[in-house]
Protein backbone atom coordinates (compact mmCIF):
# COMPACT_ATOMS: atom_id res chain seq x y z
CA UNK A 1 0.00 0.00 0.00
CA UNK A 2 1.53 3.50 -1.18
CA UNK A 3 1.91 6.68 1.62
CA UNK A 4 -1.20 8.43 -0.40
CA UNK A 5 -3.29 5.07 -0.56
CA UNK A 6 -3.00 4.99 3.30
CA UNK A 7 -3.43 8.64 4.52
CA UNK A 8 -5.80 10.16 1.79
CA UNK A 9 -5.90 13.07 4.60
CA UNK A 10 -2.53 13.94 3.22
CA UNK A 11 -3.44 15.49 -0.32
CA UNK A 12 -5.87 17.30 1.72
CA UNK A 13 -4.19 21.17 1.14
CA UNK A 14 -5.73 22.63 4.38
CA UNK A 15 -5.07 19.13 6.55
CA UNK A 16 -1.51 19.09 5.35
CA UNK A 17 -0.63 23.06 6.51
CA UNK A 18 -2.83 22.83 9.66
CA UNK A 19 -1.01 19.39 10.18
CA UNK A 20 2.61 21.07 9.32
CA UNK A 21 2.20 24.59 10.98
CA UNK A 22 0.86 23.17 14.40
CA UNK A 23 3.58 20.42 14.38
CA UNK A 24 6.31 23.08 13.58
CA UNK A 25 5.22 25.54 16.23
CA UNK A 26 4.76 23.25 18.79
CA UNK A 27 8.29 21.68 18.28
CA UNK A 28 9.61 24.69 17.65
CA UNK A 29 7.83 26.21 20.95
CA UNK A 30 9.26 23.32 23.18
CA UNK A 31 12.70 23.72 22.04
CA UNK A 32 12.32 27.34 24.13
CA UNK A 33 12.84 28.48 19.62
CA UNK A 34 8.95 30.31 19.81
CA UNK A 35 8.21 31.72 16.42
CA UNK A 36 4.77 33.70 16.04
CA UNK A 37 2.53 31.56 14.72
CA UNK A 38 1.24 33.93 11.71
CA UNK A 39 4.96 33.45 10.90
CA UNK A 40 4.96 29.82 10.87
CA UNK A 41 1.76 29.52 8.55
CA UNK A 42 3.30 32.24 6.28
CA UNK A 43 6.61 30.00 5.72
CA UNK A 44 4.28 26.59 5.17
CA UNK A 45 2.01 28.32 2.83
CA UNK A 46 4.77 29.60 0.72
CA UNK A 47 6.26 26.18 0.17
CA UNK A 48 3.58 24.70 -0.35
CA UNK A 49 2.61 27.26 -3.24
CA UNK A 50 6.19 26.42 -4.47
CA UNK A 51 5.31 22.84 -4.65
CA UNK A 52 1.79 23.43 -6.08
CA UNK A 53 3.27 25.57 -9.06
CA UNK A 54 5.82 22.95 -9.66
CA UNK A 55 3.08 20.79 -10.05
CA UNK A 56 4.63 18.41 -7.68
CA UNK A 57 3.34 16.70 -4.22
CA UNK A 58 5.21 16.34 -1.07
CA UNK A 59 6.58 12.59 -0.13
CA UNK A 60 7.22 11.44 3.54
CA UNK A 61 11.13 12.51 3.23
CA UNK A 62 10.16 15.43 1.98
CA UNK A 63 7.87 16.41 4.84
CA UNK A 64 10.60 15.95 7.71
CA UNK A 65 12.89 17.90 5.30
CA UNK A 66 10.20 20.90 5.91
CA UNK A 67 10.47 20.63 9.44
CA UNK A 68 13.90 20.85 9.28
CA UNK A 69 13.90 23.84 6.62
CA UNK A 70 11.17 25.59 8.95
CA UNK A 71 13.43 25.79 11.91
CA UNK A 72 15.31 28.92 10.56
Amino acid sequence: MKFYEKYPQFRDKAFLKNMLVNTVYTTMALEDQEVPKPKVEEMVERLLKEKEEKGEHFHTTQLLYLFLILRI
